[in-house]
């Protein structure tokens, strides 16, 4: 770290000699982005002291003066959040908060984009999409810490992240940069009458890099790449008290790891998710009431090796010495969404908001093509029959149909001048599954104009997912249709203090689970996901920004990590962050340092530690006019080589992330 002063100063130097323009380019002050509106804690307009929540808010002017992209960037910089890369594919990036997570794909933290949920219906969380989600088309995005399951239901258990989207704006960005990485952003509004259409489109590929990594199937090394292609195109439509969304994004990767094993030519993976939602306002006398309905459409197709060539040559039936290859189609998952929300303001001191939420999912039979058998060999029936080629014939997950009903109600009170209270109850039934009931009490007290104290109880809950009850055929993991819910208890003691360039949060959380969903071992070598209970999560975040003066601006969080539950192990215990701004005239640096501790990953029945690392980002722009801006960002600035840990036992080294990446464009806006 020691040069991170010298290459800050190199950054910022060009500015010093720019001619004077007062027109600023990142106008809003720190005092204005403290009071920007809070919406996803209660439903209704909060600020960061009075939300009954541990709450991290980052506005468009803020993210566009950083050098990241995506969704999950963004949220290493959030106190309590982690994301990095997994084994799973390359395109796997698994996010937690406060250090719990189970499974690769992260169910635990619930994703809403202009309040609809951003999910799978096969998973019943986030998809592979999300951590990749455009920061380009984020005007407002609020990090909720701890448990939401009062207001949202399942899956908000650890958190929730609200997203809003821009509108009436018209912008083209382009850009080029390392690994003959290519990006459009394409951003435009039209008025047609009373109705206005927002578009946003995104397109970017590039080759990847490229790693050194042990061979899954033989004793040697072997060489490997990241290539990809992301593509995004999302559609609004807003008149009157009526608006309509349309988003569809997609995906392509080839090479690297896919499912834990690597085979280059043959690995990919393809990915999409559309979702189409209408949302209608109406009053009736004194409650404001919406109603939403909602439906996404979720596929992906899955090609992976699974054996190396000749270890299937003895119980084959023809005997063969190839590979057993897979192709596994999980197609048509979809879940339709209604809801009807209330906010009823009964006098000037309190008010009541209740709706109802009724959802349906539909999973059907996912197919897996393959040479071998697959089901043969995962229920061991010796010959597996060898069929020369890929043919559809091996079930993976076993269909079903399931409806679930939500009825919530929340009560907000100001006791007295400067004390709220907040209290919340959501009732969920989960067909097959089982019923829920999820309490919330949250006390906010201002002590004076600068500092407010924050007393708050949650329970949520997160109802198995289909894959999780319904995998099958599986020679790794398999499913069990018997599993109960996880639950947890939470509570946050939380302290607020603002001045005009300062803000500050440090809060205390502690997390008591119930019935865990974990894979565990069935003795056979093989997993079966099943329900236990677990270690609490105990620890510390906090969060400072301050604004030195009109050129200099800082932001920085760490999260110490006390305790957590044993088979979180891959999870850091201390994390931080720290972002500097700097702002001169037509010129604007922004530097970022991320910290991620040490973590573990499993070896077989053995755990070993992959260092520690620091992460830096930059971007430095210049703003030839109001309308045209050229940048240049870095990631990994030090080309760091840094390991994550990976998702199965059988690897026996970290998974490899990509070096410096080097991006330049430019934007205008038309």
């Amino acid at each position: 770290m020691r040069r991170l002063p010298l290459v800050f100063l190199l950054l910022i130097t060009p500015p010093l000699f720019a001619q004077e323009d007062m027109d600023h380019l990142f106008s809003m002050s720190l005092e204005e982005l403290l009071q920007i509106e809070i919406t996803s804690s209660t439903l209704t307009p909060e600020n960061l002291k009075t939300a009954p929540s541990a709450v991290s808010v980052y506005s468009h002017d803020e993210i566009k003066r950083m050098g990241l992209d995506t969704l999950g960037e963004l949220m290493n910089l959030v106190p309590g959040f982690q994301v990095y890369r997994s084994s799973g594919s390359s395109m796997e990036t698994p996010f937690s908060s406060r250090g719990r997570r189970i499974g690769v794909t992260t169910a635990e933290i619930l994703i809403m984009v202009d309040g609809q949920r951003y999910d799978s219906p096969r998973s019943s969380g986030s998809s592979t999409i999300a951590p990749n989600y455009p920061l380009k088309y984020i005007d407002k995005v609020e990090f909720i810490r701890g448990p939401g399951a009062a207001v949202y239901g399942s899956n908000a258990m650890m958190g929730v992240v609200n997203i809003t989207t821009r509108s009436n704006v018209n912008e083209l960005t382009l850009s080029y940069g390392s690994f003959n990485r290519k990006q459009l952003y394409l951003q435009a509004s039209e008025q047609f009458n009373d109705m206005t259409v927002d578009i946003f489109g995104h397109i970017e590929n590039d080759d990847g890099d490229s790693f050194n990594v042990q061979d899954t199937f033989s004793s040697t090394r072997i060489n490997t790449d990241d290539p990809r292609t992301l593509s995004d195109l999302n559609l609004k439509f807003t008149w009157d008290n009526t608006q309509i969304n349309i988003q569809h994004n997609q995906f392509e990767v080839e090479n690297f790891y896919e499912l834990n094993t690597l085979s280059n030519g043959y690995n990919s993976r393809d990915g999409q998710l559309s979702s189409v939602s209408l949302k209608h306002n109406f009053d009736w006398k004194s409650v404001n009431s919406s109603i939403w309905l909602s439906y996404n459409h979720v596929s992906a197709l899955i090609n992976t090796q699974i054996t190396a060539p000749g270890d299937l040559t003895l119980i084959s039936n023809p005997s063969s010495d190839d590979a057993l290859f897979v192709s596994a189609n999980f197609d048509d998952y979809a879940e339709s969404r209604a809801q009807w929300h209330n906010d009823w303001s009964i006098n000037e001191k309190s008010s009541l908001q209740f709706g109802i939420e009724l959802r349906r999912i539909n999973a059907p039979e996912a197919i897996a093509s393959n040479n071998f058998d697959l089901g043969e060999l995962a229920n061991g029936t010796i010959p597996i029959t060898f069929y020369g080629s890929l043919l559809p014939t091996t079930p993976v997950q076993a269909s079903s149909d399931r409806n679930i009903f939500g009825f919530y109600s929340q009560y907000q009170h100001q006791l007295f001048e400067s004390s709220y209270l907040t209290l919340g109850l959501r009732y969920d039934d989960f067909a097959d599954i089982g019923s829920q009931v999820s309490p919330r009490l949250g006390l906010v007290q201002e002590l004076n104009p600068n500092h407010s104290i924050k007393f708050l109880y949650g329970e949520a809950f997160r109802a198995p997912s289909e894959s999780e009850l319904n995998l099958l055929n599986n020679p790794v993991a398999l499913g069990n249709p018997d599993l109960k819910p996880e639950t947890v208890k939470s509570w946050d003691f939380i302290w607020v203090a603002q001045w005009p360039q300062t803000g500050l949060s440090l809060g205390y959380f502690t997390n008591h689970f119930e019935n865990s969903i974990v894979q565990s071992d069935t003795g056979t070598g093989t997993l079966q996901y099943a329900n236990i209970d677990q270690d609490p999560a105990k620890g510390f975040e906090l969060e400072v920004s301050h604004e030195i003066d009109l050129h200099w601006m800082l932001r920085a969080s760490f999260t110490k990590i006390n305790e957590k539950p044993d088979l979180a192990f891959r999870e850091a215990e201390h994390l931080g962050a720290l972002t500097i701004n700097y702002q001169q005239t037509k010129w604007n640096a922004n530097l970022i340092a991320n910290y991620l501790d040490e973590r573990q990953m499993a070896i077989g029945s053995n755990r070993i530690t992959l260092d520690d690392y620091w992460l830096l980002f930059a971007k430095l722009q210049y703003k030839f006019s109001t309308d045209l801006t050229a940048f240049v960002q870095v990631k990994n600035l030090l080309d760091e080589d840094y390991l994550t840990p990976t998702a199965s036992t059988s690897l026996t080294e970290g998974v490899p992330n990509r070096g410096r990446e080097l991006l330049m464009g430019i934007g205008w806006r038309f």
